[in-house]
């Protein structure tokens, strides 16, 4: 998306609408997942002093893993939308919500800006709803994905079950735990007289 900023001097303002797909280049390292392109609407305003005002949304398609399921999850994140672009040298005071431009400039690509907006805004993780009890999502009773109090693993998410097994057994062929390898120790280590 860009603004053609000699354009946006004569109008004073102008409609925005474009997209964003899926695989762009602009998404990678983000850690967000796509299903469908990145959808921008919204307004440019001449500012002040040679500024730039964008305001609108976006709205985005993305793909969770369900934080109690794992299955994937299709949710549509919409949010709202404000750049506040000024020419170089007249704001002084850092300010990351504030991004410079050259007064030379005649094409302004707002990609970055936009993609940092939503990076920034997008919920990392998801969780599927529950009704009566059920994911939304599988259908699975929602205690299935609830551990229950038992000692000290009273707090362990259950899917770690298999990798508290396997340090288990290592422990097993060890020959005990730390504190029976101290004991030990202690036991062969000489004594004052």
């Amino acid at each position: 998306m860009q603004i053609d900023l000699l354009r946006l001097r004569q109008r004073r303002t102008l409609t925005l609408a474009g997209s964003i797909g899926p695989d762009s280049e602009l998404w990678a390292g983000s850690g967000l997942k796509f299903a469908d392109a990145v959808e921008i609407r919204g307004t440019a305003a001449l500012a002040a002093g040679g500024g730039v005002v964008v305001q609108g949304s976006w709205r985005a398609p993305l793909v969770y893993e369900c934080g109690r399921c794992l299955d994937d999850l299709q949710v549509a994140v919409e949010r709202s939308l404000t750049l506040l672009f000024v020419p170089d040298g007249s704001w002084e005071t850092p300010d990351p919500d504030v991004r410079v431009i050259d007064g030379r400039e005649t094409v302004l690509d707002l990609q970055d800006a936009i993609r940092e907006e939503i990076v920034l805004e997008a919920p990392r993780y998801y969780t599927a709803g529950e009704e009566d009890g059920r994911c939304t999502r599988c259908g699975s009773p929602v205690q299935e994905f609830r551990s229950e109090p038992h000692g000290a693993d009273s707090n362990m998410d259950p899917r770690w079950a298999a990798l508290k097994a396997l340090q288990t057994d290592q422990e097993e062929n060890d020959g005990g735990s730390q504190e029976t390898g101290f004991q030990a120790a202690e036991a062969e280590a000489p004594h004052p007289r």
